[in-house]
């Protein structure tokens, strides 16, 4: 018999599948367990935002041993139920999947009702070897008045600018967005003439990966292969495909021209190509 019970709504219990979760939760927050027979064979997390009329079940999880016996769907169920009561009439959930590989959590919650699908952002992370041995970032080059400098050295000024540019922009492409992240030596401004012409923000995750994290070159400036030229130069200067493994680039699903761009552009090269989709149901 499955029976699902309401549990404190604390990060630490749900940190295994959302590695980025801190106390204290918000106050919609809700969290359920299931058992079968005394034992413990699922969670779920739910966030209910009545103002707005819509809550994200933003856990949703079937221990291995206990799947395909109707724990999913009665974890489901509940999460639902509980949204409707905190008056939302509208569930959201996020999911990532992988190119190439199943993904039977979105068959289970299109039979159940959700749709709307939604790209929020595609994730491509790319290898360097395979980078390096097309060889052609040695032919991009900056025009010889592009002026370099670290981004986070940016001026007063400077960052007034790059404000003024990037509130036009999807949010993705915020030089700023997070600064505490950005790696000081790699993430560079790049001035043409006196003016902010472009950027790259770049954080290193780990000894082999960089992510960058923002990646523009204003097209007025008419700059060929625009910011993958700026990033060729940042790899001239620091050899960042040398000493790092990977790179990774996340771009936001409504930014379809960099989307086609990575699909023409870095797709070859990736070993890995995620994207994060949102799905949502009527309750």
């Amino acid at each position: 018999m499955i029976i699902v019970n309401m549990l404190p709504a604390e990060a630490e219990r749900f940190r295994a599948h959302l590695p980025g979760l801190h106390d204290p939760l918000p106050p919609g927050a809700i969290g359920l367990e299931a058992k079968v027979d005394g034992v413990l064979a699922g969670t779920a997390l739910v966030m209910a935002h009545p103002r707005s009329g819509t809550g994200s079940i933003s856990v949703l999880h079937t221990v291995e041993a206990f799947r395909n016996i109707g724990v999913g769907s009665r974890l489901l169920q509940e999460a639902e139920r509980r949204l409707l009561e905190s008056g939302c009439a509208q569930a959201r959930i996020t999911l990532t999947l992988r190119r190439k590989k199943p993904a039977p959590e979105l068959d289970f919650l299109r039979k159940r009702g959700y749709k709307s699908e939604k790209l929020l952002y595609r994730t491509y992370t790319v290898r360097s070897t395979s980078i390096r041995e097309e060889a052609r970032l040695d032919k991009l080059h900056l025009p010889a008045e592009a002026e370099l400098k670290p981004l986070l050295s940016a001026s007063e000024a400077e960052r007034a600018e790059l404000a003024v540019i990037a509130a036009h922009l999807p949010t993705d492409l915020n030089p700023f967005q997070e600064e505490r992240l950005l790696h000081p030596e790699f993430s560079t401004l790049m001035k043409i003439g006196g003016q902010v012409a472009g950027w790259i923000g770049i954080q290193q995750l780990a000894s082999n990966l960089l992510l960058l994290r923002s990646m523009y070159v204003r097209p007025e400036f008419a700059l060929h292969a625009g910011g993958v030229a700026l990033f060729a130069e940042i790899d001239r200067q620091h050899g960042l495909l040398e000493r790092f493994a990977h790179h990774m680039l996340n771009i936001l699903g409504d930014n379809e021209e960099m989307l086609r761009l990575a699909e023409r552009k870095l797709a070859p090269h990736a070993s890995s190509v995620k994207s994060s989709i949102r799905l949502e149901k009527r309750l």
